[in-house]
């Protein structure tokens, strides 16, 4: 199994848009009969389910969903069928058929950027034909290794226009999801990338982007890390979110980590230890769930 980013990586990962050569698509462990397996494997509380409407203008919510009784191959089946976006979270430590490939990744990355890669998310995507993943930042670093299917990546350049610092803000104190609002002529600022099997996509940190799959169902793996870079900057975003509610300051990010960043991140920490807000969970409640007999495969709650 092989990971090869191009030479010269290192001046260039995390600041550039960088592409990636993989095999690990070849793995039968991304088949429909490994997909289901490993679905059956994995805990079924942790599973995130998503269903996300067009790319419209504005403000663009996904609704999260559950299938507490479903088989792997069922679930499998919803995703066919309906409009589903799986998150398999941390699927390279809860699943162990996947440790070998979480680590071959991450190996490869701290090789190609020479720096220590800390806070490990090996996430399994597993998504619907035609589905769109609305327009949201990520706040670790992440790169994207297409398995199955085609897709189409839009990667925004970060600023003030593009990714408001008060939305970052809100999102590293996990008030809100990454959601963005969007507008179609933010479009005239993005890099396009078209994905298959075998392609991979790292992108700089707190860069927007967005999500078409072709017609036909989407494997990936959603590889999330921080860098001791990456990690000053979320922990200054923190502060800054502080500074913003109780001092009435409007602070930003800076394109490079400086003196302040590092002072920033230090307060953040100690700030973490004093009011521990315990693990992430997510904002959006849970409304519907996986129903093969509806023509999405989504049953509201409430119906």
């Amino acid at each position: 199994m092989f990971v090869d980013w191009p030479e010269g990586s290192k001046s260039a990962f995390g600041r550039e848009i960088l592409r990636a050569k993989h095999n690990i698509s070849k793995s039968s462990l991304f088949d429909d009969d490994g997909l289901a397996h490993l679905l059956d494997l994995y805990p079924r509380q942790n599973l995130d389910i998503w269903t996300f409407g067009k790319q419209s203008e504005g403000h663009n919510s996904a609704l999260r969903g559950r299938a507490p009784k479903m088989s792997g191959k069922d679930i499998l089946e919803a995703v066919k069928q309906g409009e589903i976006w799986l998150n398999l979270r941390r699927a390279g430590e809860e699943l162990f058929d996947l440790e070998h490939i979480s680590t071959t990744i991450f190996d490869s990355i701290e090789a190609a950027s020479g720096q220590r890669t800390t806070k490990r998310d090996v996430g399994l995507l597993i998504s619907s034909p035609n589905v769109e993943v609305n327009y949201h930042l990520d706040i670790p670093m992440v790169t994207l290794f297409q398995l199955r299917g085609q897709r189409r990546v839009w990667v925004y350049p970060r600023n003030e226009e593009l990714a408001p610092s008060t939305y970052i803000e809100e999102i590293v104190r996990m008030s809100r999801e990454e959601d963005l609002p969007y507008r179609s002529q933010f479009d005239d600022q993005a890099e396009v990338f078209d994905l298959k099997p075998g392609m991979g996509l790292s992108w700089p940190q707190l860069a927007p982007h967005r999500v078409k799959n072709a017609n036909c169902v989407n494997v990936s793996l959603s590889c999330e890390f921080q860098t001791m870079t990456s990690l000053v900057n979320a922990n200054a975003a923190y502060t800054n979110a502080l500074l913003r509610q109780n001092m009435h300051l409007s602070p930003k990010i800076p394109e490079t980590v400086n003196a302040l960043s590092f002072g920033k991140a230090a307060f953040a920490q100690v700030h973490k230890k004093l009011k521990p807000t315990g693990p992430r969970v997510s904002p959006t409640p849970i409304t519907f769930e996986l129903d093969m007999s509806k023509d999405t495969c989504v049953r509201p709650l409430w119906a």
